[in-house]
């Protein structure tokens, strides 16, 4: 009877995988087709959301998984479209500066060009760590770009050790990809959505905690 019962977990387990694995293989999918809906520039920010309300488990809309997960997608793609242009394009135009700047300063070859182009280094940093978060926060918190922008800061400097194994996490996605090329075709961009939002969701919980023992301490303190 216990063997039974291991093998019905041990068969249970690979249904749930195959089925996270299909999940994946699907909203890759569904990414792939709004970006091309937006004829790129103007699809892969909405399609990059509508992953994150998909992937992310319960967002702001509440959990549509009985509408679907192509309903949920298109339904999140529509809702987030404009929102996630801006903060999108806000971060990418950012990345550039940061990025163009970073190579003006490390050509210079001076003294002080190097210590500014070790501080524009560690910005950058953090601005990657704010980019991996920002479309889920958009999403769960359901607010307008800059203040997704926002909290995404004030969440990653609260706790810049989550948000580094986070952006660690990505380079690590990354690199697997690109020793095994029929993951990117088949997975894609859904393996890193679904590893951000899974961290996006643990550093909120994590925000909320510091957030309650901070006021149980104000209480305390005021008794």
């Amino acid at each position: 009877m216990k063997h039974r019962e291991k093998w019905e977990g041990a068969f249970w387990s690979v249904h749930q995988c195959g089925e996270w694995l299909l999940r994946l293989a699907v909203a890759h999918l569904l990414w792939i087709g709004g970006t091309l809906l937006g004829g790129v520039v103007l699809g892969i920010f909405p399609a990059t959301a509508a992953m994150h309300e998909v992937l992310g488990g319960q967002g702001s809309g509440g959990n549509r998984d009985d509408r679907g997960i192509a309903a949920a997608f298109w339904y999140a793609y529509r809702r987030y479209f404009w929102r996630s242009q801006l903060l999108g394009y806000a971060l990418l135009l950012s990345g550039v500066v940061l990025w163009g700047d970073l190579i003006f300063f490390l050509g210079l070859g001076t003294k002080w060009s190097l210590v500014c182009a070790a501080l524009l280094a560690g910005i950058s940093l953090l601005h990657t760590a704010i980019c991996c978060h920002a479309f889920a926060l958009l999403v769960r918190l359901d607010r307008g770009f800059w203040a997704g922008i926002r909290q995404s800061f004030w969440a990653v400097a609260a706790f810049p050790l989550h948000a580094m194994v986070t952006v660690g996490g990505v380079f690590l996605c990354v690199g697997i990809m690109l020793v095994l090329p029929a993951l990117p075709i088949l997975l894609g961009a859904s393996a890193l959505v679904w590893w951000m939002a899974v961290r996006t969701v643990r550093l909120l919980e994590k925000c909320e905690r510091k957030a309650t023992t901070q006021q149980l301490r104000g209480e305390t303190y005021a008794v």
